[in-house]
């Protein structure tokens, strides 16, 4: 007799249960801070490594179906090298997320292939997925209209932000999500729609219709992205060309004003409700301010891209094969930085970011994973054998200019890291690659496929597993620290010796071990911090202070100068710590040679102040500007007061923004 236990997983439904976790996924990746935190890294990885596993397994249906061999070699070369990268890194302790992140993504790119290519599901599940992802968005918007009205935050955001920080806000990435998505909005929602000029109730829902996408785009218009918005007119002219193309003289004008006239006012009177609405409890960006570039964050956020580019460039060359590693511009770029706070975790460029992080080879085949699909699809949008009636208004062009959008605007911006925005891309990419004809492509040996990707899934289960039991430890001693509770912290950073993802574990433990005056172990835990990262100024900056309350001055003294070089620019103690230092070795010639970079310091950092530039007015860097203002009217009496005026004006711009902030209505929802 056959126990029934040996054929249960035979009556579960594999297909259905696969494709219903990636539609889950989708959904709460969107709803849940856009994706951004950890969590959402480690649920995707389980997903990906899921429904891969259990369609070469159970569901072999999916699986056994072919993949192109050029796209399947380079999502596989892609994921390869990062890892490579990454055993490489200069940067270590940052970076696996990244790694996890791309295979995970590499593997819901080939699944969607399958799956959407599928002849007896593959239609009914993209149809499926469209309207959820649809309904999603509509959702996020409702939630991002709460958020804009009642919590203080000036630009729309939809979901993409951290209730518990008041910096994690994130404008630019909605604003990237929603030319991903407006798109399949559109067609979601005037797909199955026949228009009857003589029924009111027809008229009635035409306009009901139309008034969902104009609220779309007036959630689009109110992250007041200027990069956003000009991709964004960009992808309506792409769509009127490839169509204008196709129809010359019978161009369908007729169709499209009526319905571009009703979304626009939909989208122009929700954008000045909206406002009017918020305007009586917090203050309302100008649109003229962002326009002229006088907007808080002035020119900076233009001429800062520039810088980004121009030094990931140079980081390029240094290590131009495997880069420095994922995650490592955060730290490497400050050593070229020229400006006040112009640093960033990224270049604001997609292909700059894997150059300079990943390596020349890496950023190759991402490009033909990416290119071998939106050149296909530019071909066939293009062709003389497309039909016309479905060029103009087709799941395949509005993907097509979905993609094109996200893709130009991480020429600018780069947000692929939120699961929210890479997911549904790579999803999408792989939909609009079963639009193409790619009979003609050569395919991968189903074999070769098969275990290749179930080692890939494997491998990412046990990695996830090790690690996130290991992020949960550390997420309690963060807690605890933040708390006030150091003991607690400490001994929950001690249970998470074995971790690899240690990001500032190890800076943490120094700084309670210093705080507890056990020097050594402070020292200890420094060491494995630079074993994995030697190019954080912060660790720098602990080792000199750790040194000087130890009386190694001549150590303070070298950790001080390789904070200095890293980052002089972002913060003002390690410039405070390094006159400190020679004063304690009685070097006051030493400061004599470097009051000129000193004093240019000084006044770069007093004119971001009067400009609150990057919020530099709510950061201890006021207290440390005025330290070092007093140190130096002690040391050279006759510039004393030129020093105690730069000090007094750095005091009252910062009490000036501080209040500001202060005083202006709380947030209403938290």
């Amino acid at each position: 007799m056959q126990l029934p236990i040996r054929n249960s997983h035979r009556n579960i439904p594999w297909c259905s249960v696969c494709e219903w976790a990636v539609l889950i996924l989708l959904v709460v990746s969107v709803l849940w801070r856009g994706g951004k935190s950890l969590d959402m890294t480690w649920i995707l990885t389980g997903v990906a490594a899921a429904v891969t596993i259990v369609s070469h397994t159970f569901n072999r249906r999916i699986g056994k179906r072919e993949a192109p061999i050029l796209l399947w070699s380079a999502v596989m070369g892609f994921t390869v090298l990062t890892f490579i990268s990454y055993l490489t890194s200069t940067t270590s302790n940052y970076g696996l997320d990244e790694v996890l992140r791309t295979a995970a993504l590499g593997l819901m790119l080939l699944w969607m292939i399958r799956q959407a290519g599928d002849p007896d599901n593959g239609d009914q599940y993209v149809t499926r997925l469209i309207q959820l992802l649809s309904i999603t968005v509509i959702a996020a918007c409702g939630i991002g209209i709460l958020v804009y009205i009642f919590q203080p935050v000036n630009r729309f955001v939809g979901t993409f932000f951290d209730y518990r920080f008041h910096t994690d806000y994130w404008p630019n990435a909605w604003a990237q999500f929603l030319l991903l998505t407006w798109p399949l909005v559109l067609y979601w929602v005037l797909r199955d729609y026949r228009f009857d000029t003589t029924q009111v109730r027809s008229r009635a829902e035409f306009l009901l219709r139309a008034a969902v996408v104009g609220l779309v785009f007036a959630c689009l218009l109110l992250s007041y992205s200027r990069g956003g918005f000009l991709v964004f007119l960009s992808q309506l002219a792409l769509w009127g060309l490839i169509v204008y193309k196709k129809t010359r003289p019978q161009f369908p004008v007729r169709n499209i004003i009526p319905v571009s006239v009703v979304i626009v006012v939909v989208a122009l009177c929700s954008f000045l409700l909206m406002n009017g609405v918020r305007s009586n409890l917090h203050d309302v960006q100008e649109v003229g301010e962002k326009v002229t570039l006088s907007a808080a964050e002035g020119s900076s956020s233009v001429s800062e891209r520039f810088g980004f580019w121009g030094q990931a460039l140079n980081l390029a060359t240094q290590k131009p094969l495997l880069g420095w590693g994922p995650y490592s511009f955060r730290f490497v770029q400050p050593q070229l930085q020229r400006e006040v706070l112009a640093t960033s975790d990224h270049p604001h460029n997609v292909v700059l970011k894997l150059l300079v992080e990943r390596g020349i080879l890496a950023t190759i085949v991402f490009a033909i994973v990416v290119g071998m699909v939106m050149y296909r699809a530019t071909v066939q949008l293009l062709s003389d054998r497309i039909e016309v009636g479905s060029l103009k208004f087709s799941l395949r062009t509005l993907i097509f200019l979905g993609l094109t959008g996200v893709i130009l605007h991480n020429m600018i911006d780069f947000n692929l890291q939120f699961v929210a925005i890479g997911l549904p891309f790579w999803l999408l990419l792989g939909i609009l690659m079963t639009y193409l004809d790619i009979g003609s492509l050569r395919n991968i040996s189903a074999s070769i496929a098969r275990w290749t990707e179930i080692t890939i899934a494997v491998l990412l289960l046990a990695v996830a597993f090790y690690e996130g039991a290991y992020l949960a430890i550390t997420s309690v001693g963060r807690s605890a620290e933040i708390a006030g509770d150091p003991f607690t912290a400490i001994e929950w950073y001690d249970k998470a010796q074995g971790e690899y993802f240690t990001r500032d574990l190890h800076l943490s433990r120094a700084k309670i071990y210093q705080q507890e005056s056990k020097f050594t172990k402070a020292q200890e835990a420094l060491d494995r911090y630079f074993a994995v990262n030697d190019q954080d100024f912060r660790a720098w900056k602990r080792q000199g202070d750790l040194a000087l309350l130890a009386g190694e001055k001549q150590r303070a003294l070298e950790s001080f100068q390789h904070a200095f070089e890293r980052g002089r620019y972002n913060n003002l103690s390690v410039t405070h710590g390094l006159i400190e230092a020679y004063l304690a070795l009685d070097m006051k010639e030493e400061i004599e040679k470097k009051r000129p970079m000193i004093d240019g310091l000084l006044t770069m950092f007093a004119d971001a102040i009067e400009r609150n530039s990057h919020y530099i007015a709510l950061s201890p860097n006021i207290e440390e500007f005025i330290a070092i203002s007093n140190m130096l009217a002690r040391l050279y009496p006759e510039d004393a007061p030129r020093y105690q005026v730069m000090a007094a004006k750095a005091d009252h711009h910062a009490q000036f923004e501080r209040g500001r902030i202060l005083s202006r209505p709380p947030g209403f929802l938290w």
